[in-house]
């Protein structure tokens, strides 16, 4: 999921002690009737690097759908890393790992009640935020780990905090309540990104970017950001984008803005077998990409990029 938490949750203080992703959505992150994601083994390929040039034109990919379960990452400061698997409505599912080495390894952690992970929020290695509700889709909670996942506080609510909603839908949870996002053509919410509460870009289905500076009343169209299933930005200028199915690269292809969203590049294609929508997280100069069972990890703001972590 890409990285939302940077500042976005802290509005949830007055219910629980929160350092400032989901999702959005993403979670993303993170970013329904599509199946379950399947793992599939990427291909060995320890970097993956390429030319910065126009990003390419998607052919077929997965159907970017909130139903769909799918692998969320999250960056945190130092080596702090949280992955989760999002779970579906009716089925539940959704599961929560987190890495004190910068993803080199992951830990299941039980987070009693969480069964559709709607948002994962790293700080540090002590302290992770998560949102999620329960297999129905109903009641929602937010959860606390301040001990490294050992125990979990729980919360009746999301008051306070971004996240995506459990449904495809054209909206996202903002602090104040629901608020709709005008996606083109029906399109759902695939991706979101948080850099204050006011401020946050949201990612269409057709790679449509918009972006709100009053927290969700009003929204402007950015650009497009051809194929893309999930984005972080990291100011209100420099974000990337991932996307799969882009004709010119067999994998992930990680795309970049310098101009807010108004224009999208080419940054980088990392190879992988996979067909799972991605995920993407990042700040200054880090990122994680989340496929499936595996993770890479760049640490040129998405120029190249290292396998991290599998299964």
């Amino acid at each position: 999921m890409a990285r939302t938490g940077k500042v976005a949750i802290a509005g949830l203080a007055a219910m629980v002690v929160v350092d400032a992703v989901l999702v959005a959505m993403a979670v993303r992150h993170v970013r329904g009737g599509s199946p379950d994601l399947t793992d599939v083994v990427a291909t060995p390929l320890p970097t993956s690097t390429s030319r910065e040039g126009p990003a390419g034109r998607p052919t077929t990919r997965p159907t970017p759908t909130q139903y769909a379960a799918r692998v969320v990452v999250d960056i945190g400061s130092g080596d702090a890393v949280a992955r989760a698997r999002t779970g579906t409505c009716g089925r539940g599912g959704g599961t929560v790992e987190l890495s004190r080495d910068g993803g080199e390894t992951f830990a299941r952690t039980s987070v009693p009640g969480a069964q559709v992970i709607l948002r994962v929020a790293a700080s540090n290695i002590d302290r992770t935020t998560v949102i999620a509700s329960d297999a129905k889709c109903g009641a929602l909670s937010t959860y606390q780990t301040t001990n490294g996942g050992g125990t979990w506080s729980q919360s009746d609510g999301s008051a306070g905090s971004w996240h995506r909603v459990a449904k495809a839908a054209a909206s996202l949870h903002a602090p104040e309540g629901d608020v709709e996002v005008p996606c083109a053509g029906g399109g759902v919410v695939t991706g979101f990104s948080t850099l204050t509460n006011s401020q946050v870009f949201a990612l269409c289905a057709k790679g449509t970017v918009l972006a709100t500076s009053d927290a969700g009343e009003s929204w402007e169209q950015r650009g497009t950001a051809a194929g893309a299933d999930d984005l972080d930005f990291v100011d209100s200028q420099t974000g990337l984008a991932a996307a799969v199915g882009d004709r010119s690269c067999a994998g992930v292809a990680i795309l970049r803005t310098v101009d807010g969203g108004e224009t999208w590049t080419r940054r980088a294609c990392v190879k992988s077998a996979q067909s799972a929508l991605p995920d993407i997280s990042a700040d200054a100069s880090r990122a994680y990409l989340a496929q499936g069972a595996t993770v890479w990890f760049s640490a040129d703001g998405g120029a190249t990029w290292a396998v991290r972590a599998r299964g």
